[in-house]
């Protein structure tokens, strides 16, 4: 407006005018920066009145503590604020201003999901500096835990689990097939006729302090290998100590006379036992003795013999043929049988042992002609 003076800044000493001092004048030499809180080491203001002249109400300089602004003092963040006025015996207490400067919260790592976790004065309330044990100790109290995710956790299960299946596979692995109480200490036998016991077990004797899951049939089998009544092994294990061995052995079907004794021969002619007497076996002898088993007839006869079931089989005495297409069998009660080729066995066989069953007739028969199976004769 027109007239009016322009406002002028109020006088100093002397009545000298002077700009208004800024906020780092007015706070002198000492007090806390109101950015951060810390004391500020710069030079005191110039026109900063000293604590000793403040404290006994000194007029002295350009300004009084009645009419100097304030300076609010801004600690980090949760510390407590105080107000100072420069100028007054307050502004001059080094504890209050100490405590602020010093009092820092310990630094705590961002957590997963609100970051820095905060200190407040709740948390201090002496409001001196936290240190040691117990910082370290709020702020990991501070620190929010988040539950994992449901795939990594699934993931740490399964890892996990087969960590230990695959320990418990080795410790079932070591037992089965290192450990002592699986030894083999006790061998049985079964399915021995023309075997005896005694000499299967004395030939199975090396299995003995095996482990039951370390032997198999061909094991076995090996041991009893020399052994011509055998022709088949299986084993199986009885825990905690016995070995169970099943033997197959080959079907004697005739007998050779050699000197004196006699010999139990299969279908192949394979001699598998000899015995002292005739008696002792219930099957028919072949004519030509030993010599008969490199005859051309020899395995045409002992086909038909292996055809007959076995209760026809123990009736016979013996059997002969001079050609393979007259094979003869001869009953224990003196009656012939015809069988003629080895052609058609297994018809035959039914054939006479349909015949044996029918009641003897008067006079009785002398001849069961079976070279034709379907329509068999009697003589």
């Amino acid at each position: 407006m027109a007239g009016r003076k322009p406002r002028q800044p109020p006088a100093g000493a002397g009545g000298e005018l002077r700009p208004r001092p800024t906020a780092r004048e007015d706070r002198g030499a000492g007090a806390p920066d109101p950015r951060n809180g810390r004391a500020v080491t710069g030079r005191p203001a110039p026109d900063a009145p000293s604590a000793a002249g403040s404290a006994a109400g000194s007029p002295a300089g350009p300004r009084s503590a009645a009419n100097s602004p304030k300076v609010q003092l801004l600690p980090v963040e949760g510390a407590r604020i105080h107000e100072l006025r420069p100028g007054t015996a307050r502004a001059a207490a080094p504890d209050d201003i100490q405590a602020v400067r010093e009092w820092e919260p310990a630094p705590v790592p961002p957590g997963p999901g609100r970051g820095r976790a905060r200190t407040t004065a709740a948390d201090n309330p002496s409001g001196s500096r936290v240190r040691g044990a117990d910082a370290d100790a709020r702020a990991e109290a501070s620190i929010l835990a988040f539950p994992e995710p449901p795939v990594r956790r699934r993931r740490r299960y399964v890892l996990i689990g087969a960590g230990i299946t695959a320990v418990l596979l080795a410790a079932l692995f070591a037992v089965l097939f290192f450990s002592p109480a699986l030894e083999v200490k006790n061998v049985q036998v079964q399915g021995n006729s023309l075997l005896s016991a005694e000499e299967a077990e004395a030939a199975l004797a090396p299995l003995l302090g095996t482990p039951l899951t370390l032997i198999s049939d061909a094991d076995a089998g090996e041991l009893l290998a020399g052994r011509p009544e055998v022709e088949n092994v299986k084993v199986a294990a009885v825990p905690p100590s016995d070995l169970l061995v099943t033997i197959t052995e080959r079907v004697p079907v005739a007998v050779l006379q050699n000197g004196r004794e006699f010999l139990l021969i299969d279908e192949d002619g394979r001699q598998l036992k000899a015995v002292g007497e005739r008696a002792a076996v219930a099957l028919p002898l072949i004519d030509g003795g030993t010599e008969a088993v490199n005859s051309e007839v020899f395995s045409t006869v002992t086909a038909v013999l292996a055809a007959l079931p076995q209760n026809v089989l123990a009736q016979l005495d013996h059997a002969s043929a001079e050609t393979l297409d007259s094979v003869e069998l001869k009953l224990s009660n003196g009656q012939t049988v015809f069988w003629g080729s080895s052609e058609a066995n297994a018809a035959k066989a039914k054939a006479l042992e349909a015949l044996l069953l029918v009641p003897a007739a008067d006079p009785p028969v002398k001849v069961f002609d079976v070279s034709t199976p379907n329509r068999p004769v009697t003589r």
